[in-house]
């Protein structure tokens, strides 16, 4: 009896030696025909996924310019151009074709991404309002909509003189608290007009002596620079 019962075992384990792998490639076979059937999909790419723009910070000649927005593909390539439907919401105040417009919004053949402008336009109205444009990924006969949280783009518009969204994150370290008196005189005195992306280290430095030097000549000749809160303006 006790041999039967070990014959039996070896028995099951070869079948279970031979079944295993024809398993686990039909497995493999079942999965890769799913991700080969799967529709293509795109995401936006890019961090962060909003931004302030304001039109204040630029000469009065400017009249108009473009946020680019990054995306990528989940999928194969295609031998063939492919297009985003990349819209606004509802929720949006902007008005499309006046205020912005998405540029040509296209997946290049044999490529996995793409750079899409966004292009803003310098209207009256926006010098005592501000816009909001809530733009989204949506599916077209190309793509279906990627990741669930990558599928949204956020902007404001204005004129008005906003502190820039990043400046905690990426300004104070260098020019310290906010104030508008305080940032007038950085766009004066460096001539830096978009304050929302994030330089390289050596630009940062650049600019941080450039308007401490300003700053010194400045309340040389004229006394202290005062800001809106009555405090002296002054750099860490």
């Amino acid at each position: 009896m006790k041999n039967k019962i070990i014959e039996m075992k070896k028995i099951l384990k070869n079948f279970l030696m031979v079944l295993l792998p024809a398993v686990i490639m039909a497995s493999c076979t079942k999965n890769k025909e799913l991700l080969y059937n799967e529709a293509d999909m795109v995401y936006v790419e890019s961090i962060p996924d909003s931004t302030d723009y304001t039109f204040a910070a630029s000469p009065a000649s400017l009249l108009s310019d473009s946020i680019m927005v990054n995306f990528r593909i989940i999928g194969k390539a295609s031998d063939k151009d492919r297009t985003i439907n990349f819209v606004p919401t509802a929720t949006s105040t902007g008005k499309a074709g006046y205020h912005y417009k998405v540029g040509n919004a296209v997946i290049k053949a044999n490529t996995f991404s793409a750079r899409i402008p966004i292009y803003v336009y310098r209207r009256a109205g926006l010098k005592d309002s501000t816009l909001t444009v809530n733009l989204m990924v949506t599916e077209n006969s190309d793509f279906k909509p990627g990741y669930p949280s990558r599928l949204r783009y956020k902007f404001t518009l204005t004129d008005i003189l906003t502190k820039p969204s990043n400046w905690e994150s990426t300004w104070a370290a260098y020019f310290g608290t906010y104030s508008e008196v305080k940032f007038r005189f950085l766009i004066a005195v460096t001539g830096k007009t978009n304050w929302n992306s994030g330089p390289l280290p050596q630009d940062s430095r650049f600019l941080s002596q450039k308007a401490r030097n300003a700053l010194l000549e400045y309340n040389q000749q004229n006394g202290a620079l005062i800001d809106e809160f009555g405090q002296q303006v002054f750099f860490p």
